[in-house]
């Protein structure tokens, strides 16, 4: 094998590390998890063993339901947006 060829799958195994540990950062920002750099660089350096760390790590409850806090407040999962409704009624509550 010649060095170009070599060089040419230094370069895409470099890219897909880099691919693989971009997806993870923006996987775990939308997620809400915390040390998201920590994860995509873990995943650079061992690319295995992270990856599958990550992927126990970011499991969601299994209820697709919003999470209920103490007293019956919900709280949406992380990049949700809010619809129209909860937005009138938060409106209505503010002008009582």
């Amino acid at each position: 094998m010649g060095p170009v060829a070599i060089l040419g799958l230094t370069v895409v195994f470099v890219s897909v590390y880099v691919l693989l540990s971009a997806l993870v950062l923006k996987d775990a920002e939308t997620r809400g998890i915390e040390n998201s750099v920590l994860w995509a660089v873990i995943v650079v350096v061992f690319p295995v063993i992270g990856l599958g760390a990550y992927l126990i790590r970011r499991r969601m409850p299994e209820s697709d339901s919003e999470d209920s806090g103490v007293g019956g407040t919900t709280f949406p999962r992380p990049g949700a947006e809010r619809s129209n409704d909860s937005a009138r009624a938060d409106e209505s509550e503010t002008r009582r």
